[in-house]
């Protein structure tokens, strides 16, 4: 039999394998192992790498299925759809050029170079949309010669110019649906039938590469599910968040702002800054009971820093560079070179381990314009980020204490939330075994503290492995904000050593966490989670002194300075406005206690209380009253 003709051996998820004839289809193969379940599947990962179904297999090698509860799914679905979308642009405006169209984290977007886009346009587009998908086209891949792809693309000079990237020699790939023929690396779904619940969110004016001097160019929104009854849950849930847009609650309660001469960068207002700060108090408690060390780290670091960790090759497109002195230095994404840094300033001894280093720092991403989005997307943020150096043997303690605390600081919260294994990316540092060792700790440790997860392959950071943290809001949205990263490949890029009971120097690893995340994206989250009505611990005004009267105002001032004594942020509304105006001024600030002195009060050295969202109100002595709110504080309770 000749060689390559030989029985392919694939190995699937479970472990289990399968042998197949060569050029077996990765679709084909998967439906033989999960027939049942091969409906779901929309592409897979071969060796890690994404492709589509159709793509043969050659060689003997790993191969799971991609579904859209995947994130990976999800953006081959989204991509997909921009694809759509780019059809039905070009069949309704057959001059106009598409340029790029990539899946976003709300779904996707695709930028043409043509005439303005009106409302009178989407029936039209929607109508050519529907049409393909009822037709089921199909996404076929081709692989040209570069010479042959610039031909292709001859009339459009944006494609041209991502060609001429290509290295000589490789192969340029193009996707055809119908007539309809787009450059693009792929992997799609099988046919358009998976998009019955594609919908056009709108469109916009952009300049290519977002620069103001930038070719204009209209910008077309949307996302994308396998079935119209998705669709509609999620724009349903849409309307709702609009509703809840922490955006608007923001500017509303004045907790942040932005400015258009600082896009993408965030302006704590004073308001915020209490939120802000508490959440970090919230932290630190547990940073000083589980024997952490903060430290901080320059904002920028030269460029052989970020070669040294790798950020320089992976990373680079993602940060914000300058030149100082004639040398190029970045402004630093992630904390991790700085607490390497940390490490190996001095020598260190095993004794030492656990070493914990937090870090509250300004972190820096040029996110692409077209993805900011409130805080929950932003250019500048602040994590609450720690680097644990251990042995081998200290990780699964480590990781296990580490969702102790996910689990204790979500419940505070009232937020729902799940755990994702992301494994080895189709890019990435240091040897397979190292990445299978590092992958199957995770596992086992998130198998021994009995908590359900999914695994998400080819989504791990190029350096490690990580548990991604994924929280669930009231309207059941979800939000990937903390991850859990186990690194063999920094330390040792960084050489660093400690001593070990041997005597012998050997090489720490370190888990990369953060819980919370970033601070910024948090509260985003949790604005729309609670409508704007953060728990009494957390509101920037916890409760409001309202005197019916003149008179009364003495009172007022008197108990707002028996609250500030016990550290509650209280303030009085004078009486120049009417009771009623001024009650349903603090219940749209979402202030959580209305303190209500009159006559009767006063004499009678009570108040009348009225919980937020409560019309009831109930008659408390002050002392009484005082106690409530300080124990509702100091228990990091929500009221109701």
């Amino acid at each position: 039999m000749p060689a390559d003709s030989a029985p392919v051996l694939v190995t699937f998820p479970d472990g289990t394998t399968d042998v197949v004839p060569p050029g077996t289809c990765c679709g084909d193969a998967l439906a033989r192992w999960r027939p049942s379940e091969a409906p779901g599947f929309l592409a897979a990962f071969l060796d890690g790498t994404p492709v589509d179904l159709s793509r043969p297999i050659g060689s003997a090698g790993r191969l799971s299925p991609i579904t859209f509860r995947d994130r990976a799914g999800q953006a081959i679905l989204h991509h997909s759809c921009a694809h759509l979308v780019a059809k039905a642009i070009v069949e309704l405006v057959p001059d106009a050029r598409p340029t790029v169209g990539p899946a976003t984290t709300e779904g996707f977007h695709y930028d043409f170079d043509m005439r303005p886009l009106t409302p009178d346009d989407l029936p039209k587009l929607a109508e050519s949309m529907s049409a393909t998908v009822r037709s089921g086209e199909r996404f076929e891949r081709l692989e040209v010669a570069k010479e042959d792809a610039l031909r292709m693309v001859s009339s459009n000079p944006y494609k041209a110019g991502y060609i001429a990237e290509v290295g000589a020699g490789e192969p340029v790939s193009f996707y055809r649906t119908g007539t309809f023929v787009d450059l693009c690396r792929g992997p799609h779904v099988p046919h358009a039938g998976w998009l019955k619940g594609i919908h056009i969110l709108g469109f916009s004016a952009v300049t290519l590469g977002g620069v103001p001097e930038g070719t204009p160019l209209q910008r077309v929104r949307g996302v994308g599910f396998p079935t119209r009854e998705e669709l509609d849950t999620y724009l349903k849930m849409r309307k709702e968040a609009e509703a809840r847009d922490h955006r608007v609650l923001g500017q509303k309660l004045e907790l942040f702002t932005f400015v258009d001469s600082a896009p993408g960068f965030p302006i704590w207002l004073p308001r915020g800054m209490i939120v802000e700060r508490e959440l970090e108090s919230f932290v630190r408690e547990h940073l000083h009971a589980s024997h952490y060390s903060e430290v901080r780290t320059p904002l920028m670091f030269a460029q052989s820093v970020f070669e040294t960790s790798g950020h320089w090759e992976h990373y680079r497109a993602d940060m914000f560079l300058t030149e100082i002195e004639g040398r190029s230095f970045g402004w630093k994404p992630m904390n991790c070179p700085g607490a390497m840094l940390v490490f190996g300033s001095r020598a260190r001894s095993y004794r030492e381990l656990p070493l914990r280093l937090a870090e509250f720092a300004p972190l820096h991403r040029l996110e692409a314009s077209g993805t900011i989005h409130g805080m929950t997307r932003v250019r500048e943020f602040v994590q609450d980020d720690a680097h644990l150096f251990v042995t081998e043997e200290q990780i699964e303690e480590e990781v296990t204490n580490l969702l102790a605390w996910v689990r204790e600081a979500f419940t505070t919260f009232r937020l729902g939330w799940s755990y994702e294994l992301s494994t080895r990316p189709t890019q990435f540092l240091g040897e397979v075994e190292t990445w299978d060792r590092a992958e199957a700790i995770l596992e086992r440790t998130l198998k021994g503290s009995g908590v359900e997860y999914r695994v998400s392959p080819g989504e791990g950071a190029f350096y490690g492995p990580k548990i991604d943290i994924h929280l669930r809001d009231s309207m059941g949205r979800p939000w990937q904000t903390g991850t859990i990263q186990l690194d063999y490949q920094m330390p040792r890029r960084f050489r660093l050593e400690y001593q070990g009971p041997d005597g012998q120097l050997h090489t720490p690893t370190v888990i990369h966490r953060t819980i919370l995340g970033s601070v910024e994206r948090f509260l985003g989250v949790l604005l729309e989670h609670v409508n704007g009505r953060l728990p009494p611990w957390l509101s920037p005004e916890q409760v409001r002194v309202l005197p019916v009267g003149e008179r009364h105002e003495n009172a007022a001032n008197d108990l707002v300075a028996e609250l500030e004594t016990h550290g509650i942020r209280a303030e009085s509304s004078g009486s120049q406005e009417t009771l009623g105006k001024r009650v349903r001024a603090a219940e749209v600030e979402r202030v959580p206690y209305i303190a209500v002195l009159g006559d009767t009060e006063v004499a009678g050295g009570s108040v009348a209380l009225r919980v937020r969202g409560q019309k009831a109100q109930e008659i408390l002595s002050s002392t009484d009253f005082v106690a409530r709110v300080r124990e509702k504080v100091r228990t990091r309770s929500f009221d109701p």
